[in-house]
This record gives structure tokens, sequence and C-alpha cells, in this order.
């Protein structure tokens, strides 16, 4: 799988697979709106968009979704002031950010299926 490791979340969960599948649907049933990341670049409300990012970047990390993690950890930075020039404009990362999340989402949704 491209966007989510599950050998690497089994192993972060010391290979608990009804864990795993638990995290799954509470990571897909986690709130996400590209509108609404829009809207805090949009209203230059970077604090709430950088907790906004964390919050889905936090819930990537704990389950091996490495380019989604990636992608959010520039991004959070981005909002946050600690870096100001990585080659792309706020909308352009929130835009990867927005179509990694879709992706994954998409993956961890054909692997529970398998599951079921």
């Amino acid at each position: 799988m491209k966007h989510f490791n599950k050998d690497n979340a089994l192993e972060l969960l010391d290979g608990d697979e009804e864990l795993l599948e638990i995290l799954l649907d509470a990571f897909l049933e986690t709130e996400f709106s590209e509108e609404k990341l829009y809207g805090f670049i949009d209203m230059h409300n970077y604090a709430e968009g950088a907790g906004y990012v964390h919050k889905v970047k936090g819930a990537a990390r704990q389950l091996a979704m490495e380019n989604l993690k990636n992608i959010g950890q520039v991004l959070e930075d981005f909002f946050r002031g600690k870096i100001s020039d990585c080659g792309k404009d706020i909308t352009e990362l929130a835009a990867e950010f927005a179509d990694e999340y879709k992706e994954s989402c998409g993956e961890i949704k054909m692997f529970l299926s398998t599951k079921n």
C-alpha cells in the first residue's frame, strides 16, 4: 500500500490487529473538511489551521501514514510560522494535504473491506 503501511502500524500497536481496525475506523470518522482548511487560510486564522492539521497529522503518525504525516508536518509548520519558504505556498500545501488525506482514506477503506 502506498499511503498506509499496515506492517509498521501493527508494529506500533504490538501486533494488535483488532486495535488497528478500531483506530482506522476512528480515523475515518475524524472530522476533516477541505473547505474548513481553506477557510483557515482565507481568514488568515493560522493558529486554528495549525491545530486542525495537527489533529489529523497526529493520527496519521500513529497509524503509519507517512506521506500524510510528512505533508501535515510541513503544513503545520507553515501555519505556525516555523518555515516560510518550502518552494510552495500555503494553498498548494493545503491541496497536497487534502489530496493525500483522500488517498489515505480510500486505501484504509479498501483495507478494512477485506477484513469484513
